[in-house]
């Protein structure tokens, strides 16, 4: 499971970098509707294939065929781990306001606090994911 997460950071911190220096209008409205999409969600398969397409969309931002490979094989792969734990309307909300924030990061082009941002953000699944490990002693 480290190693799944491992790829996740350097995928995803990576799409953030480039996505923030090559990001389009274009780019930026598709990840605010699928931000949209999430707080909308009725059901969590809805709000996860939401999610899985925004982090996909950053790779597709960053205008890498390569990260946006990487990123739906890092997507498919957290799709397991993330199906192992609970998900409350609470912590969606939360982690659908960070999303909100890490688009509005990116229109800014603040490479530095989306990287933050989104570290936090992967942080919080990876907490969970570690807690449920039997010897993890969280």
């Amino acid at each position: 499971m480290r190693d799944i997460l491992d790829f996740r950071v350097t995928t995803e911190t990576g799409a953030v970098v480039l996505a923030a220096e090559r990001r389009t209008a274009g780019d930026l409205n598709t990840l605010s509707e699928l931000v949209a999409r999430m707080a909308a969600a009725e059901a969590f398969e809805d709000y996860r294939l939401a999610d899985i397409r925004f982090h996909i969309g950053i790779a597709e931002a960053a205008q890498s065929p390569r990260l946006v490979a990487s990123m739906t094989e890092v997507q498919g792969q957290m799709s397991e781990l993330i199906a192992l734990i609970p998900h409350p309307e609470k912590v969606l909300t939360h982690s659908n306001a960070q999303h909100r924030r890490l688009v509005s990061l990116l229109r800014r082009r603040a490479t530095g606090t989306a990287v933050e941002l989104l570290r936090e953000h992967l942080a919080g699944t990876e907490n969970i994911l570690e807690g449920l490990m039997p010897g993890n002693g969280k």
